[in-house]
């Protein structure tokens, strides 16, 4: 048995600045992504597993004080198994990245550019490891590498697979079965994601309204490659559309108060509709998308086609001589009829 842990992109310290409109909420959900990586850390020591893969993006390379890195260690120092690490564009293999300078553990590893694999022995395991380095295009490190078939072989990736539209270390699934890995750790797309024997779990919280589906992490055995994914339990994010007639019902049907909401309104905005906040959610956000009356939508472009008009108008008027004045200002009543819906008689 060859006992894993596989996570990618906790972005611990992450801003949150776009939920900066209630009030200290960016702090608290910073410490529920933090609580929620030491509680699967917790439950690692107690589980022992032979290794713990993280495929990029721990952390957050502007933001993340060193206090931060050494608790991470602590836990990581109390487990029996190997800590493999890889970087990630939050948290790139740079001089100055807690990857190069803190002391860690003794069974943490940093596989990259200086260091692209390791063979453990014991458990005849080797694993590579491609994460970030400035600059981007690692995954063309994947042209030289050539598999030993005496060991289970795991690739650490933080990059896409199979997705023509990125192109972030992006490859091509084929390739990877064809080098002979036994177990691919993606990271990076912060939906999860799985073929073959390439997972990706995604980000290990949901980070943002567009990390739709479920979070968390894989575990398993690389010997049997029986592999089973777990959820994590911090709170979701919805985004939804409702029309205003319909708002007077939303504590109804979404009743979760830890959810976080973002709710946009649609409808007619009429003048004395307003649209009262809703109390009780930890995090809701109204965002106002009601349009305008049709008829005060083309009145108010009228008159501001209207009022263009005229002033480019009586500016040509006034540079003309006398003869091509009064061709203007024929030409500027007529087009002032034609904006009010006048009828023209051009004979």
């Amino acid at each position: 048995m060859i006992s894993f842990y596989h996570l990618a992109d906790i972005h611990l310290d992450q801003p949150f600045s776009t939920l900066a409109s209630v009030d200290g909420f960016p702090s608290k959900r910073r410490e529920e992504i933090f609580s929620e990586f030491k509680r699967i850390l917790k439950q690692a020591i107690e589980e022992q597993p032979d290794f713990l893969f993280i495929s990029g993006d721990m952390y957050e390379h502007e933001y993340t004080k060193i206090k931060t890195i050494k608790e991470i260690n602590e836990y990581f120092s109390k487990l029996k198994g190997q800590v493999i690490l890889i970087c990630g564009n939050h948290d790139p293999e740079s001089k100055n990245s807690f990857y190069s300078s803190y002391p860690w553990a003794s069974n943490v590893f940093i596989l990259g550019r200086k260091k692209p694999y390791m063979f453990f022995e014991e458990k005849k395991v080797c694993v590579y490891g491609i994460g970030y380095d400035t600059g981007g295009g690692q995954f063309r490190e994947l042209e030289t590498i050539k598999t030993d078939r005496r060991y289970t072989n795991v690739l650490m990736l933080h990059g896409d697979a199979d997705l023509s539209i990125s192109t972030y270390n992006s490859v091509n699934s084929e390739l990877l079965k064809d080098i002979g890995f036994d177990y691919v750790a993606m990271g990076h797309n912060h939906k999860m994601y799985v073929k073959d024997n390439i997972y990706n779990p995604g980000s290990l919280c949901q980070l943002k309204f567009d990390d739709e589906g479920e979070h968390g992490y894989f575990k398993g055995d690389l010997e049997t490659k029986k592999v089973e994914f777990v959820e994590s339990r911090s709170r979701k994010y919805a985004d939804i559309t409702i029309p205003y007639e319909k708002l007077s019902t939303f504590e109804q049907e979404y009743t979760d108060k830890s959810t976080i909401y973002r709710i946009k309104v649609t409808g007619v905005k009429n003048e004395n509709d307003i649209i009262n906040p809703i109390e009780g959610y930890d995090y809701l956000h109204i965002i106002d998308k009601r349009e305008l009356p049709k008829r005060a939508n083309c009145e108010t472009v009228s008159q501001g086609i209207k009022g263009r008009f005229e002033k480019v108008m009586n500016e040509r008027i006034m540079k003309e001589s006398p003869e091509e004045k009064e061709i203007y200002k024929d030409a500027l009543n007529l087009g002032l009829k034609a904006l009010m819906n006048e009828g023209l008689d051009l004979e």
